[in-house]
Parts: structure tokens; C-alpha cells; sequence
């Protein structure tokens, strides 16, 4: 598949603090805003893989990260070529039962702890 975005060009506008630019090919919108917003999800699950080389497989991880702690989450990645594949907002609820799905799924004689 060829770049998507091909045919958006940068755009800004006359107060020339919005607009759409593009960094290596990939559009982005920016404006000013009054403050940041606050989280709006008490968790984010985040999907990552690690490409490992062969013979050892792709390696995926999945991080249930508390909103407070989601911008220093982020902070000295690509040490091991991560690549985020997916951010999502869940409930606690939600992040617990997927937790406990996952270790009903690994059956039993799981060690409870590494």
C-alpha cells in the first residue's frame, strides 16, 4: 500500500497557530489550546511489539497504565525497537478483567509471579 496522505498538503491558518503539517510523510493537526486536557480514561492499555531477531518470535507486550503516569510512560523509548501498535482508554474494570482473561487463558500450573 502507498502513502495514504499523499495528496495532504501542509496547511496553516492566517494566525498561523493552526494548521496541518506533516513530519516524514505523516500529517498532524496542531492549534493552540487554553490547557492540556486531563486524562480521559482512568487506565490506557497500550499494545507493543518488539521485533526480535530470528529465531526468536515477535514479541508482544500489553501495558495497563494508569492515566497519571501515561506522558512519563512513554519516556526513553526505542531502546529495543518498540513499536506501539495501539493506545486505548479502558475502565479499571475493564483492564482487570482483561488481566484476569489472559491468566485463565495461560490455564493452570502458571507460576503466580516472575
Amino acid at each position: 500500500m502507498g502513502n495514504p496522505f499523499v495528496d495532504v498538503k501542509k496547511w496553516r491558518a492566517r494566525d498561523h497557530h493552526t494548521g496541518i503539517g506533516k513530519d516524514a510523510g505523516v500529517p498532524y493537526t496542531y492549534e493552540h489550546v487554553e490547557a492540556a486536557p486531563a486524562a480521559g480514561a482512568p487506565i490506557y492499555r497500550v499494545e507493543t511489539y518488539i521485533p526480535f531477531e530470528k529465531p526468536t518470535p515477535l514479541h508482544r507486550d500489553v501495558y495497563y497504565v494508569p492515566a497519571g503516569k501515561l506522558n512519563r510512560f512513554f519516556e526513553g523509548w526505542g531502546q529495543h525497537a518498540t513499536i506501539v501498535v495501539d493506545v486505548r482508554p479502558l475502565t479499571v474494570g475493564e483492564a482487570l478483567e482483561e488481566l484476569r482473561a489472559f491468566r485463565s487463558a495461560a490455564g493452570p500450573g502458571s507460576s503466580p509471579g516472575a
